[in-house]
């Protein structure tokens, strides 16, 4: 799991990366940082759940 979080940059790296030229860039942009919550949620509920004694 850390090799995940290493590569998944924060947003504040993501804007400094990129800076959308275009609607297309602007979209990819925004569904990055979707993606980026949803991969964070889940890896939240992992971390609760393994903290109160279940496996997934």
């Amino acid at each position: 799991m850390t090799q995940i979080l290493d590569v998944i940059p924060n947003d504040a790296e993501i804007d400094a990366i990129s800076s959308p030229t275009n609607v297309k860039a602007a979209d990819e942009l925004q569904q990055r940082r979707k993606v980026k919550k949803r991969l964070d949620d889940l890896l939240e509920a992992a971390a609760l759940r393994r903290a109160m004694g279940d496996d997934f």
